[in-house]
């Protein structure tokens, strides 16, 4: 085992661009370990070696890192290396305010992209944990992220990663992309579900069309299955075997309606919120029925 010498009666001093003048009294450090006795080399030798060959201008880490800093900084100099600028960033916490680990939820990327997540949304609320850039907003464009970003506003104080804040930015990014882009990235789990069996140009775009249905309603991308199961699950014989349906059924005049809109819709090949208001409409005009009389028998009842 080799060991690195720490001079006594020292006290070791770096620039933190988050925390300022940062200092060590080389009392409290002790000898690091430079080479283990199976031969490898310790973290504190490896990382010094490695970013100096590599030429690295910033180093930057968590604060549960800061002790190695004063270790590493005389490393530098016993190396004759220049030393990189340091900036040590507060610990990212759970709702509980402990370090945040695998029982607070996700913790890979892969894993909040399998949620449903979008990455635009992702980087958007990380770049906010410690860091404000300034005024109301908070739904920024990565590049406008970048532009505003500096690690010497970054604060001090740890910050509580919040799930509901996370999908409150991921619902304003999941109205943004195009139905089809949208549809594209539900199919998945329409396929898992097993309400689609195919993934044919038809498919996917009768699930676009259907996509604005649920995307102001929904926090991820994996719920718009979810939430559109009606429209796949449909079973007409167990719907009027419900007794409120019977009830509406067994109201005077509903059977006309709902005959008048079977033969409205006859002809229209796929309906959309504006056609079956014409229809309606027209269903109101051939039978002479209006709130809920008109509206009760042709609503879908979940």
């Amino acid at each position: 085992m080799v060991r690195f010498r720490v001079p006594q009666d020292r006290t070791v001093t770096f620039q933190d661009l988050v925390r300022g003048t940062v200092q060590f009294e080389t009392e409290v450090i002790g000898d690091p370990v430079l080479v283990r006795s199976d031969g490898h080399p310790a973290y504190n030798f490896a990382v010094v070696v490695d970013d100096a060959l590599m030429e690295i201008t910033h180093v930057v880490r968590g604060e549960d890192h800061i002790s190695n800093t004063p270790r590493q900084v005389l490393l530098y100099e016993a190396l004759k290396f220049q030393p990189p600028v340091f900036a040590h960033l507060a610990l990212v916490l759970g709702p509980d305010h402990t370090p945040l680990s695998k029982r607070h939820g996700a913790t890979s990327v892969a894993e909040f992209r399998s949620r449903g997540y979008l990455p635009e949304a992702l980087v958007n609320y990380l770049a906010l944990l410690g860091w404000s850039p300034g005024g109301a907003t908070k739904v920024l464009p990565a590049p406008e992220l970048a532009r505003r970003f500096a690690l010497e506003d970054v604060g001090h104080s740890a910050a509580v990663f919040d799930v509901e804040k996370l999908a409150w930015v991921n619902r304003h990014y999941l109205r943004a992309p195009t139905r089809q882009a949208l549809a594209a990235l539900a199919l998945p789990h329409f396929l898992s579900a097993g309400f689609v069996g195919m993934t044919a140009r038809k498919a996917r775009a009768y699930l676009a069309s259907v996509m604005p249905l649920a995307s102001g309603s929904v926090d991820r991308v994996e719920q718009i299955a979810s939430a559109l199961a009606f429209l796949f699950d449909f079973d007409p014989a167990r719907a009027c075997g419900r007794a409120d349906v019977q009830e509406v059924l067994n109201e005077a005049g509903a059977r006309e309606v709902i005959a008048a809109l079977a033969c409205e819709l006859a002809g229209v090949p796929r309906l959309d919120r504006d056609l079956f208001r014409t229809a309606a409409g027209r269903v109101k005009e051939a039978t002479g029925r209006k709130g809920k009389h008109l509206f009760h028998p042709i609503r879908r009842r979940r």
